[in-house]
């Protein structure tokens, strides 16, 4: 770990401030599950280190009178874990309770998860197929981006160095009907090989309204699937197969001919038998409802 200056700012626009100062060279700690080992194996060397896991405001889950949910940015995963969410919201807190182990979860934020955008992270392969939206702090101001956008598919993420991640919004209950997500791992504290969740909303004829089916950890960022989805609309969930819908995600975002190793391919049938376990858990209770 090579020498740096820590700062422990006071409250977000003085935090603002000193990322505005030095961006290029500073870095903001929360939990700090993924910085420190950055910094422990010098992949990571920055000048500055910024504090911002204590800041009033940035932690805790606040429901708004619109239904949506606010996730403030240094909210660790176990507190997400302990959370009592109505509806398809509860797959927020299910996710964040099965993912690494106990001492991740007490110490890893959901904002540091979004933020670092590792391709085999959870939260954002989740937030994506949810719709969530990354709320970002300047000294120029505040901006939001849709999660599709706040992703770069080149690896990491659309945010400045100057900005900071205050919350997370996560629409209401009444935006979907059901979000279920489903992942492979070797083992219980490994991050995933494939993950997929698939979000969707029957209309009151009984058919797909809106759907989404977004994969993780096969590409720099959470590929969604949207010719997959676009097959579902307008038809009713028990007329189609799990394991079709399946074959066609894999097709679409992992197809045999462009896939070159064993790992790869591995990955293409994990899509599907996922997809199809994703799928599946969504319409059952979708018509369970």
């Amino acid at each position: 770990m090579t020498p740096f200056i820590y700062y422990r700012p006071t409250d977000l626009h003085e935090a603002a401030g000193l990322l505005a100062d030095a961006a290029a060279t500073t870095k903001l700690l929360a939990g700090g599950q993924s910085l420190l080992l950055a910094l422990k194996d010098r992949t990571l060397r920055p000048a500055r280190v910024v504090s911002v896991a204590s800041l009033t405001g940035l932690g805790g889950v606040r429901e708004q009178r619109d239904g949506r949910l606010d996730i403030g940015a240094t909210t660790t995963y176990a507190k997400l874990a302990r959370a009592t969410f109505a509806g398809w919201h509860a797959e927020i807190a299910a996710v964040a309770g099965n993912l690494a182990d106990r001492s991740v979860r007490s110490l890893g934020t959901i904002g540091g998860a979004v933020c670092h955008a590792a391709p085999r992270f959870d939260m954002p392969t989740l937030l994506t197929a949810a719709g969530a939206q990354m709320h970002l702090l300047s000294v120029a101001g505040e901006r939001s981006l849709n999660a599709n956008d706040f992703f770069n598919p080149q690896g990491g993420t659309h945010m400045t160095g100057a900005e900071i991640l205050t919350r997370i919004s996560v629409p209401g209950v009444d935006s979907l009907d059901a979000l279920a997500f489903e992942k492979f791992r070797f083992r219980i504290f490994d991050a995933a090989i494939v993950s997929v969740a698939c979000a969707l909303k029957v209309g009151s004829d009984g058919k797909i309204s809106k759907a989404n089916i977004v994969v993780g950890a096969l590409a720099n960022a959470p590929l969604t699937a949207v010719a997959t989805a676009a097959q579902l609309i307008g038809r009713k969930p028990r007329e189609l197969r799990a394991e079709a819908i399946g074959a066609e995600a894999a097709g679409e975002v992992a197809p045999f001919i462009t896939t070159q190793t064993l790992r790869q391919r591995y990955q293409s049938e994990l899509v599907i038998s996922l997809t199809a376990k994703a799928f599946a858990r969504a319409s059952a209770s979708v018509m369970g409802a």
